[in-house]
Formats: structure tokens, C-alpha cells, sequence
């Protein structure tokens, strides 16, 4: 399946992203703040790869699953 990263704000110390599926729009995780960094499970807002195994660890997404930027 096909997933979708979006970075909905981005302002002053304010961080708010969602991870949606294609098929149906549905958000299957949400971002808030800046802990999923400070944490060192994705390296800045743009590490898509370091978002991909964090999904992949917690079982959002499945090995077979994409996960692109908007």
C-alpha cells in the first residue's frame, strides 16, 4: 500500500505531520511537535527513510508499503 508523509505546520517551534494511506486519504499517524527528532527516530522533518522504519517498527506500515513526501 501507499502511504503519503505531509507536513501540515511548520512554524516557530510548532510541528504538526501526518502519514495518510492513497487508497482512501485515511491518516494512519500523526507527529506533534518535535519528540519523534529529539528521540532519533527521523533525523530532521525531511528523513523519510528514518519515518519509514519507525512506522515499520511500531507495525504501521508492512515491508511491501511505500512512503513518499508530499
Amino acid at each position: 500500500m501507499r502511504h503519503t508523509y505531509y507536513i501540515n505546520l511548520d512554524e516557530r517551534g510548532s510541528f504538526f505531520a501526518d502519514v495518510r494511506r492513497d487508497k482512501d486519504d485515511c491518516t494512519v499517524y500523526e507527529i506533534h511537535g518535535g519528540s519523534i527528532f529529539e528521540d532519533g527516530f527521523m533525523d530532521d522533518k525531511h528523513d523519510i527513510d528514518g519515518l519509514r522504519g519507525y512506522l515499520l517498527d511500531l507495525g504501521i506500515l508492512t515491508a511491501g508499503d511505500t512512503l513518499e513526501a508530499a
